[in-house]
């Protein structure tokens, strides 16, 4: 089964567009996640329009959105509340 992997959120929906359309142009079939509630809806409901790819695709998506400047090499660290919540569970691990 293809499974679909979540490369990034944008806040627009033409922002996201600009992003799938330069993966396609490298014949990377792209996906959207919550389009429709982000441009219903305020954007902090859904988290933004999600840019999805094919899981065999995602190495190279991740590649030409480094290359392009759609992601950057901080967007892969854990954010500072991933953080604190792994510090919790790893205390409450040697419990």
């Amino acid at each position: 089964m293809n499974e679909l992997v979540t490369l990034r959120a944008f806040n627009n929906s033409n922002d996201f567009q600009i992003a799938k359309s330069y993966l396609e142009s490298f014949e990377i079939e792209c996906f959207a996640q919550d389009e429709n509630v982000t441009s219903t809806y305020w954007t902090g409901v859904a988290g933004g329009v999600k840019l999805q790819v094919r899981e065999e695709d995602t190495e190279r998506a991740i590649k030409l959105l480094m290359e392009a400047g759609y992601l950057k090499a901080e967007d892969f660290e854990p954010s500072a509340e991933m953080k604190f919540v792994e510090k919790l569970l790893n205390f409450f691990k040697r419990k």
